[in-house]
């Protein structure tokens, strides 16, 4: 049974880590984002699911080690590398080989807003969320589903620290479904797929990272919500 502090601890570890995931697969890479990135409390929130036994997240881990020494090595280089790539692997214009969206790996096809992206816009709905440009980008984005778990793990959060057990448990219940439903379903995919596009990037690197960690978010949720069992 986990303790209150371990659980807090957990919650709090796991919002900060999405929010890494998103930021860098949403937004151009600034230095802000790469010294909040190659962090000491990045590494202490990773370290919080280091117990898990998966070989790929230790090795995700390490590699990510590898590219903030090469960041602290010269930040100004690492960083207009980091925009090289960003441009190459998320915006274009030439047709992205690794595409940033559910519905491209689900169908096989080239083409935005299919059935599985209306499937991710009722899963915000569920929760009384849409994407701030709505309905101009498709909702199935990496960086939207990754935004997406986020806020509701934020919502956990508080409704943990109110001490409403219902609504706790029923955000962590959501949070297992939709990652379960939409993000775990292609996520391994693109990451190989970025691997190939960028290898030894930044982007690959967070692309692993992110597919190894989820799984292993899935059994954390498991144990929150067998923890909260009975109260």
């Amino acid at each position: 049974m986990m303790d209150d502090i371990t659980i807090k601890t957990a919650l709090v570890a796991r919002t900060y880590l999405y929010r890494i995931f998103q930021m860098t697969l949403g937004d151009d890479p600034t230095e802000e984002l790469l010294s909040t990135m190659f962090s000491d409390t990045t590494k202490e929130a990773l370290d919080c699911f280091g117990g898990a036994e998966s070989d790929v997240y230790a090795r995700a881990c390490a590699d990510l080690g590898q590219c903030r020494a090469a960041y602290e090595q010269d930040r100004a280089s690492y960083l207009e590398a980091a925009k090289r790539d960003y441009m190459h692997v998320l915006v274009g214009p030439h047709e992205l080989k690794a595409p940033p969206w559910e519905c491209v790996y689900l169908t096989n096809e080239r083409v935005l807003f299919q059935e599985a992206t209306l499937k991710v816009r009722e899963a915000y709905r569920g929760e009384n969320m849409l994407p701030s440009q709505y309905p101009h980008v498709s909702d199935d984005h990496i960086a939207i589903e990754l935004d997406f778990m986020v806020k509701l793990s934020e919502k956990a959060q508080a409704a943990f620290e109110a001490g409403d057990t219902a609504e706790y448990r029923r955000l962590l219940k959501a949070q297992r479904t939709f990652l379960t439903e939409h993000p775990l379903v292609w996520i391994d995919r693109y990451a190989a797929d970025l691997g190939e596009d960028a290898p030894g990037s930044l982007y690959s690197c967070i692309g692993m990272l992110c597919a190894a960690f989820l799984p292993i978010d899935v059994e954390v949720i498991g144990e929150l919500l067998e923890g909260s069992e009975g109260e």
